[in-house]
């Protein structure tokens, strides 16, 4: 029985395996002599554009990519430090990213330094003697647009992963990435400038830090490669909430005075078809344009949103008066008795889908705070204690123009 288990586990197709089974098979990579992990950290500038309906973004960012490598690979001359090049060494990561769709060549900038295992102090050509090992660190500025798929269920109370993935050209056997704990990653106080998002802290997912089962892939499949190589990938998950207050004031309220205005119909005698049938009308009609606006807010996706549900019960709710008072016209009801049931059922359903978005709102808003909090956490406990929990001034001097 227990071979049979062991056989089971080996034979886990990679269409099917997930997170689980990638970093185990990164972790367990760690054994082979000859493979080199690469260390990345981030320091993102700012994000310029977050653009929904095409599910891009635009973000300018620094990104370090640090090894430890044996002097003899080196080939440097008598030359300072910061003129280190990529023909100064012999073997370099090869790291290209995953989602980026367009790169901006007149921003970009490249440079290397070499820094001291002990200390991480810089060192020069002429010092490289001194040394067995360094530590590598390849530079690069960079701005570009990189593709993201939104996900979109509880618009308008959503949270955003806008990935930066990166990966190599070596395949997992040669080289692994993961993020850099001596050089901690960082996002600029200003880095988002946004009426519609928040930016809080980003996740870094990666096979040795921060990761779960519905994380992107650790590792790329075969049937993607001509050689059937797969390749280690890493993440840099910059997390952003969208403000609903727009939403809710500009479509949400209206959807809702327009959904309880429908029942002005029933003000009008049920023998005036014509009038009755012209209010519901013109009513669908507003209903149908703020579909369109909302639309005009959101990608092309295959599922229905929390706010669709609003807007196509009020549709629904419209239809259904459309019916009642054709059926109200064509019977003997001198007491208007099933107007009256009518506006009382369909009442009870409109306040019920009322209800309903308002609570799950409330949660919704509860459980993205929490899931920022949790983002905030894991951050910060990858990050130096003493830089990442950031610095507080130890007395508060006041300028002496306003004492």
């Amino acid at each position: 029985m227990e071979s049979r288990r062991k056989d089971s586990k080996i034979m886990t197709h990679e269409s099917t395996a997930d997170n689980c089974h990638f970093v185990a098979e990164l972790l367990q990579g760690r054994s082979i002599e000859d493979r080199r992990d690469v260390d990345l950290s981030f320091f993102v500038w700012n994000i310029s554009e977050i653009d929904v309906i095409n599910q891009k973004f635009l973000v300018r960012f620094n990104m370090y990519a640090s090894w430890n490598e044996d002097v003899t690979n080196l080939n440097v001359d008598d030359v300072p430090a910061k003129s280190f090049t990529a023909e100064s060494f012999k073997w370099n990561p090869q790291l290209r990213f995953t989602n980026c769709i367009e790169q901006n060549s007149d921003e970009y900038e490249s440079w290397f330094r070499v820094l001291s295992l002990k200390d991480s102090s810089l060192i020069k050509s002429s010092d490289i003697a001194e040394h067995v090992r360094v530590r590598v660190m390849y530079c690069q500025r960079i701005q570009g647009w990189f593709s993201e798929g939104f996900e979109m269920q509880n618009f308008p109370f959503d949270i955003q992963h806008l990935h930066i993935g990166v990966t190599t050209s070596w395949d997992h056997e040669k080289v692994a990435l993961s993020f850099d704990m001596m050089k901690p990653t960082r996002v600029s106080s200003t880095a988002l400038t946004s009426q519609t998002w928040d930016l809080y802290s980003p996740r870094l997912l990666s096979y040795s830090s921060d990761w779960d089962k519905k994380s992107m892939p650790f590792l790329s499949q075969s049937s993607d490669s001509a050689t059937s190589a797969r390749y280690c990938k890493a993440y840099l998950a910059l997390t952003a909430a969208r403000r609903p207050n727009f939403t809710m004031w500009n479509v949400m309220v209206i959807m809702t005075l327009v959904g309880f205005m429908s029942f002005a119909t029933y003000a009008l005698d049920p023998a005036d078809l014509g009038d009755r049938q012209a209010c519901v009308l013109t009513l669908v009609l507003t209903t149908v344009a703020f579909k369109y606006v909302t639309t005009s807010m959101m990608p092309e996706i295959s599922y229905v949103t929390m706010m669709d549900v609003v807007i196509y019960s009020c549709m629904f709710l419209q239809a259904a008066m459309m019916l009642c008072i054709c059926i109200s016209a064509n019977i003997d009801d001198p007491d208007r008795t099933f107007d009256f049931l009518s506006v009382g059922a369909l009442s009870a359903v409109w306040i019920m889908v009322l209800v309903w978005f308002t609570i799950k709102s409330i949660l919704l808003d509860k459980k993205r705070n929490l899931y920022i909090s949790d983002c905030d956490r894991k951050f910060y406990a990858m990050q130096n204690s003493e830089t990442s929990i950031g610095k507080f001034y130890a007395a508060v001097v006041m300028p002496q123009n306003y004492q």
